[in-house]
């Protein structure tokens, strides 16, 4: 179908369902009833000669009422069939109906067929029920509550000695009704060559377009995520304003840069989990809906969802490299800048999904977030920055190498702390020297000549503490840094790599890692939304 023919289509819907006046108003604006007429409208642009209706008028008042079952009567004027249910219908809705089909506790028939010889009077279901020995029926009254009352399904009870079932199983009205089906003709089975009406290309397509419309109007979700970026990046970088990598002279110093970096790193990224997950959690009944009637595959509504999150997660992004990144005075150097930006899309990326799969993986938004709170406390325990993964023992180290906490930061941090010069004999080469000699006691950094040493993580300290011998042990102390019990002077980028178990040859790796992870998490989301509904009967 023709572009232009679509938007008469759907010009014409919107006049038949009386939308005229709710055009560009987002679904949260609108009353009850008038999201059910739009429900309704959703299903007329595909043309349907019958429509399938449970319950429209639940849970509307009387007016609301009114309103939906006069659209649905002008569509069915318009020639279309309409099947609904409904529960005691006001006297004024109950004549919209040409035909009746009652149904007793069991499934049971109990009358099925024409309502009367003209609306408003429901006169051949009163004489039926009336001639099968059912209480009279008192003029004015309500015909649906008459009924229910007779059969013994109302709020005042008939006295139960009919069985209207058997009455209507050998009626006159039963047997026109089945001679009149066997009557029918069987038509040629319906064959199609696809479930889908459009390819995956177009569904893709209007379903990133309706995404990122959502989420430009989800004001809400996309406001509250970045003012969480801001203030994270905020609160944790102006606590180190006044250091610089470059000339940290102490342990304490560095452990406060590295706390800093750490936090700001997870915590922007880690805020991405409950964040997400409720997209998915919200949009899960019109998911539902939605594809059972073939309206478009799992993967376009996913896909979907993915192209409206990138641009926001950009965002993300670049407002903590505008932040957080100067403030904290992290290198300078465009190609580390580069590897930072890219580990943290990575990073806030997977978290973002992880949030959406638990949506996906679990019925209702309150479970997802009670389960996305310990996975991140898990996450932050066991990443290898309160302990190195050789201090933690099993099984718990599963924890370290399964979740993503550990590759994230691991491609991020390193470069911000690294010396391309060491104080470790194994790291020197052909000429090594000895930080701790008396010659080099009035060097403060490697990056000094003759040394040269490139990179933010070249001033030297003293491990005061020993951290690097209870990391690696005395004897590989001894042999890279000296032998006696004094403390023994290092670069940054010797105490951090050792006590943190890195190195800056794993970056690219770890970046690898982040992106498969992204893309695992999507397929187990796509799983999930294919065959796990959590819809309630």
């Amino acid at each position: 179908m023709a572009r232009d023919d679509k938007e008469r289509v759907v010009e014409a819907v919107v006049e038949l369902v009386e939308l005229g006046g709710l055009l560009g108003k987002a679904m949260g604006a609108l009353a009850l009833e008038q999201r059910r007429r739009v429900s309704i409208a959703v299903e007329m642009v595909a043309n349907p000669s019958v429509l399938f209706l449970d319950e429209p008028t639940s849970g509307l008042d009387v007016r609301a009422a009114r309103v939906v079952m006069a659209v649905l009567r002008r569509i069915a004027m318009s020639g279309r069939t309409i099947l609904l249910t409904v529960h005691q219908p006001s006297s004024e809705v109950f004549a919209m109906f040409d035909r009746l089909l009652l149904l007793k506790k069991g499934g049971w028939v109990v009358y099925n067929g024409d309502l009367g010889p003209e609306r408003f009077s429901a006169q051949h279901m009163i004489d039926y029920l009336q001639a099968a020995g059912g209480l009279s029926y008192r003029e004015g009254s309500n015909p649906a509550e008459w009924m229910l009352e007779v059969i013994g399904a109302g709020l005042v009870q008939g006295e139960g000695t009919v069985d209207f079932v058997r009455k209507w199983e050998g009626s006159e009205e039963a047997k026109r009704l089945r001679e009149a089906i066997e009557g029918c003709k069987e038509e040629e089975a319906i064959s199609l060559t696809s479930r889908f009406a459009l390819s995956f290309s177009q569904q893709a397509a209007l379903s990133a377009s309706r995404w990122l419309q959502c989420y430009w109007r989800d004001v809400g979700y996309s406001l509250h995520r970045l003012l969480a970026v801001v203030g994270i990046a905020l609160l944790f970088s102006l606590n180190v304003v006044s250091l610089d990598m470059s000339r940290v002279d102490s342990q304490a110093a560095l452990q406060s840069l590295n706390g800093v970096v750490f936090a700001g790193l997870f915590f922007s990224s880690a805020v991405q989990t409950l964040m997400g997950l409720h997209v998915i959690a919200k949009s899960r009944l019109v998911l539902n809906r939605e594809l059972s009637s073939a309206m478009y595959a799992p993967s376009s509504f996913l896909f979907g969802i993915t192209v409206a999150e990138l641009p926001y997660l950009l965002l993300v992004v670049a407002i903590h490299m505008l932040i957080f990144y100067p403030i904290v005075g992290l290198w300078s150097s465009a190609g580390d800048v580069a590897v930072y930006a890219v580990s943290f899309f990575l990073f806030a990326t997977v978290f973002c999904f992880w949030g959406q799969l638990l949506a996906a993986l679990l019925p209702s938004a309150q479970t997802a977030s009670l389960v996305a709170g310990p996975t991140v406390g898990i996450m932050v325990l066991f990443c290898g920055f309160f302990m190195p993964v050789s201090v933690i023992p099993w099984p718990w180290k599963i924890f370290y190498f399964a979740f993503p906490a550990r590759y994230g930061l691991k491609a991020a941090m390193p470069p911000q702390f690294y010396c391309s010069s060491s104080c470790v004999r194994e790291r020197q080469g052909s000429a090594p020297f000895s930080c701790d000699d008396a010659s080099m006691s009035n060097v403060s950094s490697l990056a000094a000549s003759p040394w040269g040493g490139w990179g933010p993580g070249c001033s030297l300290i003293i491990d005061r503490t020993r951290q690097v011998r209870a990391s690696k042990g005395a004897a590989w102390e001894e042999a890279n840094l000296g032998g006696g019990e004094e403390a023994h002077r290092m670069t940054v980028w010797d105490y951090w790599s050792i006590t943190t178990e890195s190195s800056r040859h794993d970056v690219s790796l770890f970046i690898g890692v982040l992106a498969v992870y992204v893309v695992g998490f999507r397929l187990l989301t796509l799983l999930a939304l294919k065959y796990l509904r959590y819809i309630e009967r």
